[in-house]
């Protein structure tokens, strides 16, 4: 059976590191990358919203509607965000009168936005964010619908198909108006999900569980260098249109036309849902690509065919075809229907909202602050490569749980003590530089257990469920990222509830790490039968140790 056969020893003897995984991973990591991680934070460049003012009015106030007689004195006493202040003389009676932005607006900025377009400020305060928003629903359906079509069809169909369509829907995005910009939002985030998670789980299906951590720890470099060049990309193109600045995210996927030919199936894939012919001919190619004889790794394909199948050479290979037609499908009611994957499923759930709410709150609102808006966003940047570097280090030499339950209590812990500093900051203004210092920390802890849950959730599910358990936690993440983008409005009415949220929620988070299965050094579930044998296995192990302390 296709299932007995260890993937992990294929993979060794085609060679770890060799040519064509290295090929993958560059590929993947730091050049499709982009086609993630540019639709999702192309707002940062091209929804800011910058300071503004009303436009001088340049007409007599009767021509507006605004009184009843012609030639009105008035004195303009200031024109602030939403509205001009006017002094009135009528009958010799001063009156005050607070006046709409009926010119428009006065924008502090150089560059066209489209905030700046199309005057989303005032009465249309939120409507930027609101793209996001529904760019982050998107995602919600996409990480529902595309892990489980990845899990069907193949990694690569769905990759290549997904990468096309954001390119696509992203040039298209630089044309529109804004509701059809909404609306390619929408399908740009749940198409991107097709492309996210599927590369996720394609490459860490490419190496055997010893190199599984080092893989993710490189992805995490890829997400950090495709943020400085987004960071590079809005800093040289600041005095452009926006509508230049999303032209150009479009652009960035053109390579996808290529993708046909530098992607392959997932081996693990194809030999999860019994493609055995399929198998075969990817090894070869591996093979021949990495300079390893080929003869030294068929063996371990033919040799557990032959042992588990009673049938002669001619049956066998018949029968091999009627498997690759009809494989065993899994699918998202099995989840529901097994308590272990069950529990799995509503911690990851939970962990992956956390994330995704407070690294996205502390991402979008890293503009605001005082200075260079893109030289503050490279700053955020700047932050997440420390937290690159130590999960790298720290996944090489500790279980996953603990490095989860590290990274989630820094998170936490920091966040909450930056509340409490930000309190006291007009006592002294060193408690203030506390606080920003703890928030960076905070941004620290996250990045890492951001990175670490990537590679965390495909390696509690087994392979034709895998996508499906990365899917629902990201799905779940999306939730949290849609309301990220309002953290900084919420700040303006309780300066220290979106801080206590977050630090709560990561808290919440460390102490349910603690009821996960520890899967590091551990073969990838083939089946939800390897899986429960996994967690019968490690029960035992638990009440051995108890046994052994009393």
């Amino acid at each position: 059976m296709a299932e007995s056969i260890d993937v992990d020893n294929v993979l060794r003897a085609l060679g770890k590191y060799k040519r064509y995984t290295i090929i993958q991973i560059i590929y993947n990591y730091f050049i499709c990358v982009y086609l993630i991680a540019f639709p999702m934070l192309v707002y940062v460049l091209v929804g800011y919203s910058p300071p503004h003012r009303c436009k001088p009015l340049n007409d007599d106030l009767y021509k507006y509607g605004l009184t009843d007689s012609i030639n009105v004195t008035y004195t303009v006493i200031a024109e602030e965000n939403c509205h001009t202040v006017l002094s009135l003389n009528i009958s010799n009676t001063t009156q005050t009168m607070n006046v709409p932005c009926i010119e428009g607006y006065v924008y502090d900025i150089n560059q066209e936005t489209f905030v700046t377009e199309w005057n989303l400020v005032c009465d249309k305060a939120g409507l930027g964010e609101l793209t996001q928003t529904i760019f982050t629903a998107g995602q919600a359906v996409g990480a529902l619908l595309f892990p489980s079509l990845s899990d069907r069809f193949g990694r690569k169909p769905v990759s290549i198909t997904a990468m096309l369509s954001v390119t696509i829907l992203s040039f298209v995005a630089s044309f529109s108006n804004y509701f059809v910009y909404t609306v390619l939002k929408f399908f740009t985030g749940a198409i991107q999900q097709g492309v996210g998670l599927t590369m996720a789980v394609y490459l860490l299906e490419q190496v055997p569980r010893e190199n599984r951590g080092f893989v993710s720890a490189l992805g995490s470099f890829g997400w950090g260098t495709s943020m400085i060049g987004i960071s590079a990309v809005g800093y040289f193109m600041q005095n452009m249109s926006w509508r230049y600045v999303q032209m150009v995210s479009g652009l960035n996927g053109l390579h996808a036309i290529a993708t046909f030919w530098i992607l392959d199936e997932s081996l693990r894939w194809l030999i999860a849902n019994k493609k055995m012919t399929k198998a075969r001919l990817q090894v070869k190619k591996i093979a021949r690509i990495n300079k390893v004889n080929v003869d030294d790794v068929l063996p371990l394909l033919e040799d557990e065919i032959e042992i588990t199948s009673p049938l002669k050479e001619p049956d066998l290979l018949v029968n091999v075809d009627k498997q690759d037609r009809n494989p065993n499908r899994e699918n998202l009611f099995t989840i529901l229907q097994h308590k272990l994957l069950l529990k799995t499923t509503g911690i990851m759930a939970f962990t992956w909202f956390t994330n995704s709410l407070v690294y996205f709150g502390l991402t979008f609102t890293s503009t605001q602050l005082a200075g260079d808006r893109h030289f503050n966003f490279f700053l955020n940047v700047a932050v997440e490569t420390p937290a690159m570097i130590t999960f790298m280090i720290l996944v090489r030499r500790y279980k996953r749980k603990r490095i989860s339950v590290i990274f989630h209590s820094i998170a936490g812990i920091s966040l909450v003590l930056s509340v409490i500093f930000s309190t006291l900051k007009e006592r002294n203004h060193h408690y203030e530089t506390a606080s920003i210092i703890f928030s960076f920390i905070g941004k620290f802890g996250i990045t890492g257990s951001f990175s670490l849950i990537f590679l965390f959730t495909p390696e509690l599910y087994p392979t034709n469920l895998r996508n499906i358990g990365i899917g629902l936690g990201s799905m779940s993440g999306r939730v949290g990222g849609m309301l990220a983008p309002y953290a900084t409005m919420l700040a303006t009415y309780i300066e220290w509830a979106p801080g206590i949220i977050f630090g709560v929620c990561c808290g919440v988070a460390t102490l349910l790490q603690l009821l996960l299965p520890e899967t590091s050094g551990k073969e990838l579930p083939q089946s939800v039968r390897e899986l429960r044998e996994w967690d019968k296995q490690r029960s035992l192990k638990f009440k051995s140790n108890e046994t052994k302390e009393t």
